[in-house]
C-alpha cells in the first residue's frame, strides 16, 4: 500500500484528533543569553553525487528497517536537541524542550519571552522528527546539501509561499530510505501577520543542523527510563505472534515499517479476491472519540478503554475494523496520551469486484475470508499484554 494510502486509512480510523499535531509538557529550564537573530551568508555548492534508496515500499520492508526502527524508539528525541548553541545563534534568551510530535519526535522552542502570554517578540520553533520514509522520489524533489562532510536535504516545501517563515532539512538515517526531519519556523508574536517573510530560516536552520548532526547520526539510547506507564521504546509489532496465528493459512508477504512505531504486516493467499493488512501502532495523542456518523463505539480490552470503528466496503461484513485503545491517559489539555491502535484492512485485489466470472456485471463481490471484526477483541489483548 502507498505511503498516502496508509495514512489515508490510519486517520480515517483514529477518529476527530488522530493525525492532529502532538505537544506535550516542557522539558527544560531557560537557557543562557542571547539577542535577535543573526542569519548566515548563503553559499553555492558544488554538485553533489546522491545514491539511491529506492521505493517507498522496499524501504519499509527491507530486512535493515526493524533494527534501525528499535535503536529509533531507544532513543530519547529530546536529547537530540542541543541547547548549548543557542546563545551563539541569537535566538532568544530561553529555551523549553517538550515531547511531540509523535513518540518519535522534540520540540525546540527559542526565544526572550517563551511561555509568556502577550508576548510582543517573536519566537523560533525547532521541530524533530526520528525516522520518516524519505524514497528516492522525495530526494529528487528537494535539494541536496553537505555540513560537517554529510549529505542533507532540503525540502522544496521551503521554498513554497505558505511557507515564508520556515524551513525544513532532512538529515538521511545512513542509506537506510529513513531520514530524521528538523522543521524550524519563526513564529509572530501575538496579533502579528503570520507567514511573515525570513530571507535567513534556511541558513539559520542548516548551522543548527550541523551542530546536532553527530547527535543524529549516533542516536544514543536513553540514559532512564521514561517516567510513569509509557510506550516508549516498546515494540509495536510484538502482538504480530498473535496476528500469524489466527491467519496461518495465509502467506505472510511482509512486515513493513512505516515508522518506528508503526507495524504493518500485510497477509496474501494464492487464488484469493482479497489481501489482508493488519496494523500495529503506538501513538502520542489525546483520547480518541467517535464522530457522528460513523459506525463505531465506546470499546474496552485487557482493562483499557477506547473506541472501535468499523467499515463495510464489500458487503454486509466489516471488511475494516480499528480500535484505539488509551494506554495512558492524556492530561492537562495536551496531546499527550499514549494510544494502542490496532487496524484490519481487507482490500479486494483487482478483478474481484465482478464476483462470478459468468456474471460480470453484477457489481457483486466475493464473500470476504473473514469478518474484519472477528478477532479485534483477541488482537488487542494481545497487544495490550505486549505493551505490559
Amino acid at each position: 500500500m502507498a505511503a498516502a494510502t496508509v495514512l489515508t486509512m490510519v486517520c480515517a480510523v483514529s477518529a476527530v484528533t488522530g493525525c492532529g499535531k502532538n505537544v506535550t509538557e516542557d522539558r527544560v529550564a531557560p537557557s543562557s543569553t542571547s539577542s535577535a537573530p543573526t542569519g548566515t551568508t548563503t553559499t553555492s555548492t558544488p554538485s553533489i553525487t546522491v545514491s539511491s534508496v529506492g521505493e517507498h515500499d522496499r524501504i519499509v520492508t527491507s530486512p535493515g528497517a526493524e533494527p534501525l526502527m528499535a535503536g529509533i524508539r531507544a532513543a530519547d528525541p529530546c536529547s537530540m536537541l542541543d541547547i548549548e548553541p543557542l546563545p551563539s545563534m541569537n535566538l532568544g534568551t530561553k529555551s523549553v524542550l517538550r515531547e511531540g510530535p509523535g513518540l518519535t519526535g522534540c520540540q525546540l522552542r527559542v526565544g526572550d519571552h517563551v511561555g509568556e502570554p502577550g508576548s510582543k517578540e517573536a519566537l523560533y520553533l525547532f521541530e524533530l522528527s526520528l525516522g520518516e520514509v524519505y524514497d528516492d522520489d522525495d530526494r529528487a524533489r528537494d535539494k541536496a546539501e553537505t555540513v560537517n562532510g554529510h549529505t542533507i536535504y532540503r525540502s522544496r516545501l521551503a521554498d513554497e509561499r505558505t511557507a515564508a517563515d520556515t524551513c525544513y532539512y532532512y538529515v538521511p538515517a545512513g542509506n537506510s530510505g529513513y531520514a530524521h526531519r528538523l522543521r524550524l519556523r519563526k513564529i509572530p508574536p501575538d496579533g502579528a501577520p503570520a507567514n511573515t517573510p525570513w530571507p535567513e530560516k534556511c541558513d539559520v536552520e542548516k548551522s543548527y543542523v550541523g551542530k546536532i548532526i553527530d547527535r543524529l547520526n549516533t542516536l544514543a539510547p536513553r540514559g532512564k527510563p521514561a517516567d510513569g506507564k509509557a510506550l516508549y521504546g516498546k515494540d509495536p509489532c510484538a502482538a504480530r505472534d498473535a496476528v500469524q496465528a489466527r491467519y496461518n493459512d495465509w502467506t505472510l508477504n511482509s512486515v513493513g515499517w512505516i515508522a518506528p512505531y508503526h507495524c504493518q504486516l500485510s497477509f496474501g493467499e494464492s487464488g484469493a479476491k482479497y489481501s489482508l493488512q493488519v496494523d500495529l501502532e503506538y501513538r502520542l495523542d489525546a483520547e480518541q472519540k467517535v464522530s457522528a456518523g460513523l459506525d463505531g463505539g465506546p470499546y474496552r480490552a485487557a482493562g483499557l478503554s477506547g473506541i472501535i470503528l468499523r467499515s463495510t466496503v464489500y458487503g454486509p461484513v466489516p471488511s475494516r475494523c480499528a480500535v484505539s485503545l488509551t494506554y495512558r491517559p492524556s492530561s492537562d489539555g495536551r496531546l499527550n496520551g499514549h494510544l494502542i491502535r490496532l487496524a484490519i484492512d481487507w482490500t479486494a485485489l483487482p478483478g474481484a469486484q465482478y464476483g462470478d466470472p459468468d456474471h460480470p456485471t453484477d457489481g457483486s463481490y466475493p464473500p470476504l475470508p473473514f469478518d474484519a471484526c472477528a478477532d479485534v477483541g483477541d488482537f488487542s489483548t494481545a497487544a495490550v499484554r505486549a505493551a505490559g
